[in-house]
């Protein structure tokens, strides 16, 4: 290993390698670290330097040709310089090597991730599967940019998917960086963090107090008693439908008036409050329990198991009470919130017993109770004892 300044005559007036030999490096006498590597077809720089742990560390400067003695030099001073502040090229270097593609991500990370935590993970499958997956995905995490998520949104408008499709797939691929830059698999900010989310027609239904009325009458002349009985909780508990559908007796506290999920929609544990309609029914269903099924809702056709399938029921109470052939099982649980809402029932206590994780997901509910909202508006004026101005006097004719 020959050691002195290293110079492109020096390079040029050196003899071949000998037979035999694969590479000859050159140290440089000046610059400590600053090496130049030849072999018989080309000349390479690198620089060496030890990190903050004492490990070797060698950086590629680049080849003969590519640049000049002088310029892998000066870059090899700038690198010793940086080293010496603290920095690591080598480890920076491998960390962004070590940047995955949204698709690597997506299936060694991300999708095992929802699927242990998130009941909606087949929607996120198949929202990654389908578009944006082919559109970026690989594409590193830290090259995708806002004009990819832009493109995205795009192509998915001009697809015609709703505005509410739309934005399960941009909520999916801001969830997805957010995850990622938690995680410190890249760095920098999300690109999908405001990605232009549509505006979205409610398409919620409620019910008026008469026709949750029918509705009960029509479901205590079901046959399907399970079916019915499923149903009829439904209306006075405004759970979703798989927290009733999968409830098991373990979970059934009729002491305590609970019914406890133990994996809701966002993955976590949450309690549903059972009125005394609602204890009723579950007591009923008590009542009816086939031998020892773990099952409050059992199914009728596949003993054993749990009740899967409440669609004939449902279409035969709707038309029995007269209801509208477009309202969905869903919307009972909207019109559950709609009925606390205008009972004067706080934004908070409805989130907490749908279940919500965000207010703002409440806040929907909020138009159903105006006068309440008018009053709660009032309340400064009483504390700054004002009072309204007198209504002027009609004049008689």
């Amino acid at each position: 290993m020959a050691r002195t300044t290293i110079t492109r005559a020096l390079l040029n007036g050196l003899p071949p390698l000998p037979a035999g030999a694969a590479k000859q490096r050159i140290f440089d006498g000046q610059l400590p670290g600053f090496i130049a590597e030849r072999r018989r077809s080309v000349t390479t720089f690198y620089f060496r330097y030890a990190d903050a742990r004492s490990r070797a560390r060698e950086v590629k400067l680049g080849r003969l040709g590519d640049v000049t003695v002088e310029q892998a030099r000066r870059r090899a001073e700038q690198i010793k310089a940086s080293v010496s502040l603290g920095a690591d090229h080598v480890a920076a270097k491998a960390k962004l090597r070590a940047v995955p593609t949204l698709a690597d991500f997506a299936r060694d990370r991300y999708l095992p991730h929802v699927q242990e935590r998130l009941r909606s993970a087949g929607n996120i499958e198949a929202y990654l599967r389908r578009r944006i997956l082919p559109a970026l995905g690989r594409r590193t995490l830290d090259a995708i940019t806002q004009e990819d998520v832009a493109a995205l949104r795009r192509g998915l408008i001009a697809e015609g998917l709703s505005n509410a499709s739309v934005n399960r797939h941009l909520a999916t691929l801001r969830g997805m960086l957010n995850l990622a830059l938690r995680w410190q698999l890249f760095d920098g900010r999300n690109p999908a963090a405001s990605p232009g989310m549509l505006p979205e027609a409610g398409r919620d239904r409620y019910l008026t107090a008469e026709q949750t009325q029918a509705l009960m009458h029509a479901l205590d002349a079901e046959p399907r008693r399970h079916a019915a009985a499923a149903l009829a909780l439904l209306v006075v508990t405004g759970a979703r439908k798989q927290e009733v559908l999968k409830a098991r007796w373990e979970n059934v506290d009729l002491d305590r008036f609970l019914l406890t999920v133990p994996r809701a929609k966002n993955g976590r544990v949450r309690h549903v409050p059972l009125s005394p309609i609602a204890a009723h029914i579950v007591r009923q269903q008590l009542l009816r329990r086939p031998g020892d099924s773990p099952h409050v809702f059992p199914s009728d056709r596949r003993p054993g198991r749990a009740l899967e399938n409440l669609r004939g029921a449902w279409e035969r109470a709707k038309l029995a009470a007269g209801l509208p052939a477009e309202l969905r099982i869903h919307d009972l649980r909207h019109s559950f919130a709609s009925a606390l809402a205008n009972a004067g029932t706080p934004l908070y206590e409805i989130g907490t017993v749908l279940g919500h994780t965000q207010l703002s997901t409440t806040t929907r509910y909020a138009h159903h109770a105006p006068q309440r909202l008018v009053q709660t508006a009032a309340t400064a004026e009483r504390a700054w004892n004002l009072l309204p101005a007198p209504e002027p006097a009609d004049n008689a004719a």
